[in-house]
């Protein structure tokens, strides 16, 4: 398995910078369940098959195929009172396991995975898309976005076996 590149913001790097590897928690048994899914391709996307039911790309609502993916492929790890640093490390975890996945998957890469904590409620997000020429992903559009702390991840798969 190949490192993913990575790039963070000076908030998403101070925030990672204080948490304890030792802290990253392990998912519950739904999320295990959106990767031990997988993904499947329809109509040029690649979507988490759990969250794909009676998904379907619409030129309007998406302005692509980046953009529709990003909608469909994203789950909201919420802040508690008591701990808000549990939604990120949660993130980041699934993150990473969502990396192995897609390159597991037999699905023909790169990929961008996007991890993101909003400042306002500490919620954080995690989505992903397939890298495609002419399509931009959110995470440029959000990299100066000032109430976001973002995690950019790249990674390529290998070529599908055959």
């Amino acid at each position: 398995m190949a490192r993913p590149t990575l790039r963070a913001n000076a908030k998403m790097q101070l925030l990672i910078g204080g948490l304890a590897a030792a802290s990253l928690p392990p998912l519950s048994g739904r999320i295990l369940r959106y990767l031990a899914e997988g993904v499947v391709e329809s109509d040029g996307a690649v979507l988490l098959k759990a969250l794909s039911s009676g998904a379907a790309f619409d030129a309007v609502r998406h302005r692509d195929r980046t953009g529709y993916e990003c909608a469909i492929n994203q789950l909201r790890f919420e802040a508690t009172p008591a701990g808000a640093d549990r939604a990120l490390a949660t993130a980041l975890t699934f993150a990473g396991q969502l990396i192995e996945m897609l390159e597991r998957s037999g699905c023909a890469g790169p990929f961008r995975v996007i991890v993101s904590q909003d400042a306002r409620d500490r919620g954080c997000s995690v989505r992903f898309h397939r890298l495609r020429p002419h399509e931009t992903s959110p995470a440029e559009d959000a990299q100066t976005d000032s109430d976001e702390a973002i995690l950019v991840l790249d990674c390529d798969t290998p070529p599908p076996a055959g």
